[in-house]
């Protein structure tokens, strides 16, 4: 609670007692020389600003509570106990909460805990045998594969595979099939990404190489023109090539050696040298080894335009499909491995949560003992809060206390500070970094050092909450030095330094007189008043700076009474009645003291 400056007090007390025992004295006398005076006086002059304020300390260790739950406190340390270094050594214990609720609740968790960590080892080795069934599959399609290039080679020959599977695009070498297969398998191991599954996304990216090197089955290739001057090749077609084109060489030879007998048994048949029946047999012979050279002819013409190109189109056909089977399982074996993964990442995470909440448990089952951590003073509470709060809040054996709910507070006695409220017509006067000096009401006589170190740059609003008028800045006074005499909540004055002038005219405030922004002072001369303008500088509670218009010596009216007035203002009764001699800034201060008592 801010205190009332008691310097000023005192000087408007002594002064109102002297200007009613000289009225009482005087009888109303209007001489100037009844006026109360005070001589012109030239020395240093301290501008300050007094303020009554609270000791706090600057920094508080809070003990609160950890515990999700409301829970009661079953003992706390009393209040005011001094932690000393020992006991943080012992680690003495300052509250104990009820903990037989949250074990119960780690008890119930320890439950859905296993069935956790069940279902993440389930999921974790679902995903390794996955894995596993993916690269066998892929393994089994490559061998499918390799064999129907096998096949189709072993028809047509190396050379002449290759030239036309790199035509159709499609892998032509075990080497080529090979690092096709190794890309497929790293996709078929590759999770799929939620990302991955937009169209034109990374899927899509990732099927191109697949679709590039596998052609439509629609286009037809013609395979005749690979025959021609392929006779001595090493393939099954260029060996049944061979044998029908010299089984039609054979034929014809035998024809040949047939026809020449015929005509000869004709001849010697025109000469009855041989029967009729001989020369028909021999004719026989002839008609059948005709017949077996059409027929010779006919296979190799159907081998050319039909067998050949249907087996080569059926090989190719049979190497495509083992492809596509391959390009189909890594797509199946992505979908499967995108589940698994899946299942994975479902259950580590959902463990982790689990884990997370079980440790987060134990942690809380310990901090049910709170322990010291550092020696002070113990108090009940949040020392920032207000009165109201605590109160609402109280802190006792019994009590229940919610999660983050400041318990203790044990401040640190290392560093002490003021907690001041300055007036707003004082405000700009205050800066940060001004000395100040304090004198503490349970410590009379002692001075303590301090500089301003934080002054709000807003008015404190709980302050004008009941009185609406008062507008306060909060500003926090920091305390040279350690004090060991200092404890929180005592009260305490503060005098914060503003300026240091070394040699100026001044007067008291009392005896300025404010007209239309103008300063005036009452002079006095014999049976006179001589009202002067001045020019005025600084002010503190009891003396204000005098410029310019007054010099060293002068008497001047501190007071002027009721029926007292200038000489200069008899004549004229249109001459503006004087106003009070009192400076408003020190009526505004007045105010502002009185306030602050309330």
């Amino acid at each position: 609670m801010m205190k009332a400056n008691w310097k000023t007090w005192t000087i408007i007390c002594a002064l109102t007692l002297g200007v009613v025992a000289w009225m009482t004295l005087s009888g109303g006398s209007k001489t100037g020389e009844e006026v109360p005076t005070f001589v012109a006086q030239r020395g240093p002059l301290q501008v300050d600003v007094l303020q009554g304020g609270e000791i706090q300390a600057l920094q508080n260790h809070e003990v609160k509570s950890e515990i999700e739950i409301p829970t009661k406190i079953i003992s706390i340390i009393p209040e005011g106990y001094l932690i000393s270094e020992e006991d943080v050594k012992d680690g003495k214990v300052l509250v104990e909460l009820d903990s037989s609720d949250l074990k119960t609740r780690i008890q119930d968790h320890e439950i859905d805990f296993q069935t956790t960590v069940t279902t993440y080892i389930d999921a974790d080795e679902g995903r390794e045998i996955q894995r596993s069934e993916n690269q066998s599959l892929v393994r089994d399609m490559k061998e499918s594969g390799v064999f129907a290039l096998m096949d189709f080679e072993k028809y047509l020959g190396r050379a002449l595979t290759g030239h036309i599977l790199s035509d159709a695009n499609l892998p032509s070498t075990g080497e080529e099939l090979d690092k096709f297969v190794a890309m497929l398998d790293t996709q078929a191991n590759t999770p799929l990404k939620p990302g991955e599954m937009k169209p034109g996304g990374a899927t899509a990216a990732k099927k191109t190489p697949i679709k590039k090197n596998l052609k439509e089955a629609s286009e037809r290739i013609d395979f005749s023109p690979f025959l021609e001057g392929q006779s001595s090749g090493d393939g099954e077609a260029q060996q049944k090539l061979r044998q029908l084109e010299d089984e039609g060489l054979l034929r014809k030879s035998e024809l040949a050696v047939a026809k020449q007998k015929v005509e000869a048994s004709e001849r010697l048949a025109a000469r009855q040298f041989i029967s009729k029946t001989q020369l028909e047999n021999d004719q026989v012979t002839f008609e059948k080894v005709s017949l077996s050279v059409k027929t010779a002819e006919t296979q190799l013409s159907l081998f050319k335009k039909y067998e050949f190109s249907k087996q080569c189109a059926v090989l190719l056909s049979a190497y495509r499909e083992s492809l596509t089977k391959l390009e189909r399982t890594v797509r199946a074996n992505r979908s499967k491995m995108a589940q698994a993964e899946t299942r994975f990442q479902t259950s580590k995470r959902r463990y982790e949560m689990e884990l997370t909440k079980t440790e987060e448990l134990e942690r809380q089952l310990k901090a049910c003992a709170i322990k010291a951590t550092q020696p002070g003073l113990v108090a009940y509470g949040d020392l920032n809060a207000g009165s109201s709060y605590n109160y609402s809040n109280s802190i006792e054996e019994g009590a229940s206390v919610r999660l983050r709910q400041t318990i203790l507070t044990i401040p640190d006695m290392a560093q002490m500070g003021v907690n001041v409220k300055v007036h707003e017509s004082q405000v700009k006067k205050v800066k940060v970094g001004q000395m100040a000096l304090i004198r503490v009401d349970a410590e009379p006589g002692k001075v303590l050092e301090g500089r301003v170190a934080e002054l709000a740059l807003l008015p404190d609003s709980s302050s004008s909450r009941y009185t609406p008028n008062l507008k306060v800045y909060p500003a926090i006074i920091h305390i040279a030095g350690t004090q060991s005499c200092l404890k929180p909540g005592m009260n305490a004055k503060v005098e914060i330094i503003v300026d240091q002038l070394a040699e100026v005219l001044y007067v008291p405030v009392q005896s300025i007189e404010v007209e239309d922004d103008h300063h005036f002072c009452y002079i006095s001369s014999g049976s006179k008043l001589e009202r002067r303008p001045i020019t005025t500088g600084v002010f503190n509670d009891e003396f204000i700076e005098v410029r310019d218009g007054l010099k060293l010596g002068e008497l001047v009216a501190i007071s002027l009474p009721k029926k007292a007035v200038s000489e200069e203002a008899k004549p004229d009764s249109a001459t503006p009645k004087p106003e009070p001699l009192v400076k408003p800034q020190a009526k505004e201060k007045t105010k502002a003291v009185a306030a602050a008592t309330k």
